[in-house]
C-alpha cells in the first residue's frame, strides 16, 4: 500500500503503478555509513541507473545516468527534487587549470553539489526513469527524476537519535613504481644523466609516500522529532570529516535541518523546511594536465632511486627528471573549496471541498536553493614548475553563486464513491528560475609567501553569468477500477527562455495502463501487467542560445569579439519518446517479488554541432537535427528465504542493460572527447553507439572487413581507424543481502559490472618514461620480438600500430557496503535509562574490488560527469576503502 509519486501533487499505491518506479528507503541508506555523496549508495540498488564515482577523492564526484545516453550536447543531469524544491547538482571547476594548463574545467576533478545533502535526513528516494516522469516534469524529465523526501516529525513526546561514527580510509589499489635492477636499465629509461643520481641501494616508493596515509574520519549525527496533533517537528545536526588518503586532501561538512508541519483547523496544512549547509574540501591536483603538475602525471618521471624528500630546513630538492617534485607540490600547493548553502522549502495543502465522495485540494509547494562556492588555487613561487613560464607563483580566487527557485500550484480533485472506483483529476502550473554567476580572478608573478590576489603583476579577470526562466503546466487524469485496473493520461506543456523563441510552448503527452490479477495462494500470488507511453524533452543549455561576446582592447579602445559559435534561430528542446512495458509478480505467499521492464526510446531533434567554412566568420553551428534510439532491459528480484521470529534473510538483485545507437546524423561525424584516434577518442557517427571507442588498428589479414568499411587501402600492415570497444557495459547487477539472527545482523551490497572498456592512459604515461612496475617483465605475447620486455613491446605497437593495448576490460565486482551489527537491547536501558534502542556496528565501504583491469580502478572518468560516458583513466585520485565503528542510540 506504499504510495508512489505519479504527478507533482498526486500518488498511487505501488501495487497499482503503471510504471517502473524505484524506491529507496531511509532503512536502506542506513545499512552502512554514508558515502561521500549519497548517490553512491544508490549504486546496485536502482535498476536502470548507472552510478559511478569518477575518482576516489573525498567530497564526491559522481556520474549518474538513468536510462543510458540521453543527449550529445544537451543537459545530461537527472532532475533532483528535495521536498518539492528543484535543487542544483552543479559541478563548478576550481580553475586548477591555471597551473596545470587544462583547457577545460571538466577535468578539474570537481565534486557535485548533491554531496552537500545529509543522507541521514532522507526518508525516501523515488527514482522516475522515462515515461513515468514525462507528465510530471516535461522538458526536465529527459534524464530522469530523483525525488527526495526528508524526514518529518511524528506525534508524541520528543525522541532523540544519536549516531556516532569513527573510522579511517586507506588506499585500496595503487599502481606501483618500477624497481630498477641496474644502472643500464635506469639510463635506458631516464637518459645518460642518470649516472649522476644512480644509487642501487635507494628505493623510495613515492606513490605510498603520497597516498599511503590512513587519515581518521568521523561523523556525528543528532536528530530530534516529536509534536502534537497540530504541530510536528524534526530537527537534525551533522558534523562530518572525511580524511583523504593523499597528503593535504580531505572533506568536512556541517549541516542543520529544521522541518515543521503545522495543521490549521481541519482543512489546512502547512509544512516548511530549512537546511543550511557548510562544507570545505581540499582536492589536491589529480587528473590530466599539460605541465606534469598533477600527481600521477608527475610520478612517471620520478624514479625510485633518487631522493626528493623534504630537507631538514623545510625546502625540497628539484626532481632532475621531471617538471615537478610531487611531494613538494602536495605539501605546498593549495586547491581548497568552501561552500555555504541553504535549501528552503514550503508546502501548503488546503482541502477546499470535502463532501461525500468528492475531495478538492489546492496544493502549493516550492522553495529556493542558494549556494556560494569559493575556490582558492595557490601555487607558491618556490614550487619547481613555477619559474618555467617566467612568472613564478600563481593564484586563482574563484567565486560561484547559484540560485534555483521554483513554485508549483496544483488543483487535485478525487472522486471515490466506493472501493471499486477512484478517479483523480489534477491540473497545475510551475514556474522555475535558475541563475548562476561565476567569477574568477587570477594573478601571476607573486611576491614570495604572499597568497593574496593582489600580490602579483599580471592580473586577469573572468566572469560568466546565466539566467534561465521556465514556465509549464500539466493536466492528468487517473482512474483506478476495482483496485485492479489503472488508467492514466496526462499532458505537459513547457516554455523556456533557453529556447530560441521563449514564448513557444512545447507539449509532452503520456498514457499508461496496468492491470493487477490476484491469484490466491501457491507459487504465484499476484501478477500485474503494465504499459506506458510518454514524451519528455531536454531544453538547450543557456550558452547554446547565444553567440557570446568577449571583451577585448584594441589600441586602448574597448571592443567586443564575437565567439566562433553561431546558433540556429530555431533552437528548441530535444524530444524523447518512450514505450515502456513490464510485468510485476508476487510469489510464494508474497515472500518474493519479481519486476521486469523493457524500454524502447527514440530521441529526435538532438542538439549537434556542424563545422563551418572559414568564409562564414564562424567555426561551428549548433542546431537540432540528429536522432538516437535506446533499448533497455531492467529487472529486480526480492526474496525472503527465511522469515521467522528470530531469523530473517532478505535477498535482492537488480539488473540493468542498455544499448544506444545514433540513428541519424545530418552532419559529418565529430568528436566529443578523448585524445585522438592514436590514444582513443569518442566520435558521433551514424549507426554506432555514442559511447564507442574509436582508435587505430592494423590490418593483420588481407581483406579485413573492418578496414574496408572505413577506407580502401587495406593491405596487411596498413593502419586504419575503427571501433575498438564501448564504454557502456554489457550489463550491470547489484546483490543485496540483509540477514538478521537474534540481535545480530549482517548486511552486504555487491555491485557487478560486466564488460565495457576503459582507456588506461595512465598506464601508457608510465610506459613512456620506462617507469611502469611491470616494464621489465618478459614479453610473452605472440607479436613480441626476441629479448623484448613487456613495456618495450607495448611502446612499440601502441599507439603506432594499435590503440588496443591500453584499452582494457572494465569488468568488476565491488563490495560496496558490508556491515555487521549487534542490537544492545535491554543492555542499552541499563546504560541509558531512557534509551529506546541502541546498536553497535562494524562496517566497510569498498572493501574489495575484483577486476582484471591493470589501472587503479575501472570506475573512472577523467572528464567527470558528462553527457557521453567517457571512461578515460588519466592520473586520477586513487580509490580507497574505509572502515567504520558506529554507535546509534535512540532515547
Amino acid at each position: 500500500e506504499e504510495v508512489a509519486v505519479t504527478g507533482q501533487a498526486t500518488g498511487v499505491e505501488r501495487r497499482n503503478l503503471a510504471n517502473a518506479v524505484v524506491a529507496v528507503s531511509a532503512q536502506d541508506l542506513a545499512q552502512a555509513p554514508p558515502a561521500a555523496d549519497f548517490q553512491q549508495q544508490l549504486a546496485g540498488r536502482v535498476p536502470g541507473a548507472i552510478i559511478q564515482a569518477n575518482n576516489g577523492a573525498p567530497g564526491g564526484g559522481i556520474q549518474v545516468q538513468l536510462g543510458g545516453t540521453n543527449t550529445i550536447l544537451g543537459d545530461f543531469h537527472p532532475l533532483y527534487v528535495v521536498d518539492g524544491v528543484v535543487v542544483s547538482d552543479a559541478e563548478i571547476g576550481s580553475n586548477i587549470g591555471v597551473i596545470d594548463a587544462n583547457v577545460s574545467n571538466s577535468e578539474d576533478n570537481s565534486p557535485n553539489r548533491l554531496a552537500d545533502l545529509n543522507p541521514d535526513d532522507i526518508a525516501n528516494i523515488e527514482v522516475l526513469n522515462g515515461a513515468s516522469a514525462a507528465a510530471i516534469y516535461g522538458s526536465k524529465a529527459a534524464n530522469g527524476v530523483i525525488i527526495i523526501t526528508t524526514k518529518r516529525g511524528r506525534v508524541g513526546r520528543p525522541q532523540f537519535n544519536l549516531t556516532q561514527r569513527m573510522g579511517f580510509s586507506e588506499a585500496s589499489h595503487l599502481l606501483g613504481l618500477r624497481r630498477f635492477a641496474s644502472e643500464a636499465d635506469a639510463q635506458a629509461a631516464f637518459g645518460p644523466s642518470t649516472a649522476t643520481y644512480w644509487d642501487p641501494n635507494t628505493y623510495i616508493d613515492y606513490e605510498k609516500l603520497l597516498a599511503g596515509n590512513k587519515p581518521p574520519s568521523y561523523e556525528t549525527d543528532l536528530s530530534m522529532s516529536g509534536g502534537t496533533d497540530n504541530t510536528r517537528y524534526y530537527v537534525s545536526g551533522l558534523v562530518k570529516r572525511d580524511g583523504g588518503i593523499v597528503t593535504n586532501t580531505g572533506y568536512r561538512k556541517q549541516a542543520l535541518r529544521l522541518n515543521i508541519d503545522q495543521t490549521i483547523g481541519d482543512r489546512l496544512k502547512v509544512s516548511v523546511g530549512l537546511n543550511p549547509i557548510h562544507s570545505t574540501n581540499q582536492r589536491g591536483v589529480t587528473n590530466n594536465d599539460n605541465y606534469s603538475v598533477s600527481y600521477w602525471m608527475a610520478l612517471p618521471t620520478t624514479p625510485t632511486f633518487i631522493d626528493i624528500r623534504q630537507n631538514p630546513d623545510g625546502t625540497f630538492p628539484d626532481n632532475p627528471f621531471g617538471n615537478s617534485n610531487v611531494l613538494q607540490t602536495a605539501a605546498l600547493m593549495q586547491n581548497n573549496e568552501e561552500v555555504y548553502r541553504v535549501i528552503g522549502s514550503a508546502n501548503v495543502n488546503w482541502d477546499m471541498v470535502h463532501s461525500g465522495p468528492h475531495l478538492l485540494q489546492f496544493k502549493l509547494d516550492g522553495g529556493i536553493d542558494y549556494f556560494n562556492q569559493g575556490d582558492v588555487v595557490y601555487s607558491p613561487p618556490q614550487l619547481q614548475y613555477e619559474p618555467a613560464d617566467g612568472l613564478p607563483g600563481t593564484i586563482s580566487d574563484a567565486n560561484a553563486t547559484s540560485r534555483y527557485m521554483n513554485l508549483n500550484g496544483n488543483l487535485v480533485h478525487t472522486y471515490s464513491p466506493n472501493d471499486n472506483l477512484q478517479a483523480t483529476t489534477s491540473i497545475g502550473l510551475q514556474y522555475e528560475d535558475r541563475w548562476q554567476n561565476v567569477t574568477r580572478q587570477v594573478n601571476q608573478d607573486l611576491v614570495p609567501d604572499q597568497s593574496t590576489i593582489t600580490a602579483g603583476t599580471l592580473p586577469q579577470l573572468y566572469q560568466n553569468r546565466s539566467l534561465t526562466r521556465d514556465f509549464g503546466f500539466f493536466a492528468q487524469e487517473q482512474v483506478i477500477l476495482g483496485q485492479r485496473l489503472n488508467l492514466t493520461a496526462a499532458l505537459r506543456g513547457d516554455q523556456s527562455s533557453n529556447n530560441a523563441d521563449p514564448n513557444q510552448m512545447f507539449y509532452y503527452p503520456k498514457a499508461a495502463v496496468s492491470y493487477r490479477i490476484p491469484m490466491g495462494g501457491g507459487v504465484l500470488n499476484e501478477v500485474k501487467f503494465r504499459a506506458a507511453y510518454g514524451q519528455s524533452g531536454n531544453e538547450p543549455l543557456y550558452e547554446q542560445k547565444f553567440s557570446e561576446l568577449t571583451a577585448e582592447s584594441i589600441a586602448g579602445l574597448h571592443t567586443f569579439a564575437v565567439s566562433t559559435t553561431v546558433v540556429d534561430p530555431n533552437l528548441h528542446p530535444e524530444r524523447h519518446k518512450e514505450i515502456e512495458t513490464g510485468i510485476d509478480a508476487q510469489l510464494f505467499g508474497q515472500r518474493a517479488s519479481l519486476s521486469a521492464t523493457f524500454k524502447h526510446k527514440t530521441i529526435s531533434d538532438l542538439l549537434v554541432q556542424q563545422a563551418l567554412p572559414p568564409s562564414t566568420g564562424f567555426a561551428r553551428r549548433i542546431f537540432n537535427g540528429a536522432a538516437m534510439e535506446t533499448n533497455a532491459g531492467l529487472g529486480s528480484l526480492t526474496l525472503m528465504p527465511i522469515l521467522k521470529r528470530n531469523a530473517q534473510w532478505r535477498f535482492q538483485t537488480t539488473f540493468t542493460l542498455t544499448r544506444t545507437k545514433v540513428t541519424y546524423l545530418p552532419v559529418a561525424p565529430f568528436n566529443v572527447g578523448g585524445f585522438g584516434t592514436s590514444l582513443g577518442e569518442f566520435r558521433i557517427v551514424q549507426g554506432y553507439s555514442p559511447t564507442a571507442f574509436w582508435g587505430n588498428d592494423t590490418v593483420s589479414v588481407a581483406g579485413d572487413p573492418r578496414c574496408l568499411a572505413v577506407q580502401q587501402n587495406c593491405g596487411v600492415g596498413d593502419r586504419f581507424v575503427t571501433v575498438l570497444g564501448d564504454a557502456t557495459p554489457d550489463f550491470r547487477m547489484g546483490f543485496t543481502n540483509d540477514i538478521r539472527v537474534g540481535k545480530f545482523s549482517f548486511y552486504a551490497l555487491l555491485d557487478w559490472q560486466q564488460g565495457g572498456k576503459v582507456d588506461n592512459l595512465t598506464g601508457w604515461l608510465y610506459d613512456l618514461y620506462g617507469n611502469s612496475a611491470d616494464f621489465a617483465a618478459p614479453c610473452t605475447a605472440a607479436t613480441c620480438q626476441p629479448g623484448e620486455t613487456l613495456g618495450q613491446w607495448r611502446l612499440r605497437i601502441y599507439p603506432s600500430r594499435t590503440s588496443r593495448i591500453w584499452l582494457e576490460n572494465a569488468t568488476f565486482l565491488k563490495a560496496r557496503e558490508l556491515t555487521v551489527s549487534y542490537n544492545l537491547g535491554d543492555l542499552a536501558k541499563h546504560l541509558i535509562s531512557d534509551a529506546r534502542s541502541a546498536q553497535v556496528s562494524l562496517s566497510a565501504r569498498n572493501l574489495f574490488t575484483l577486476t582484471g583491469y591493470s589501472g587503479m580502478d575501472p570506475e573512472v572518468s577523467d572528464f567527470g560527469s558528462q553527457a557521453i560516458t567517457r571512461n578515460i583513466d588519466i592520473a586520477p585520485y586513487p580509490p580507497s576503502r574505509s572502515f567504520w565503528f558506529s554507535l546509534s542510540v535512540g532515547f
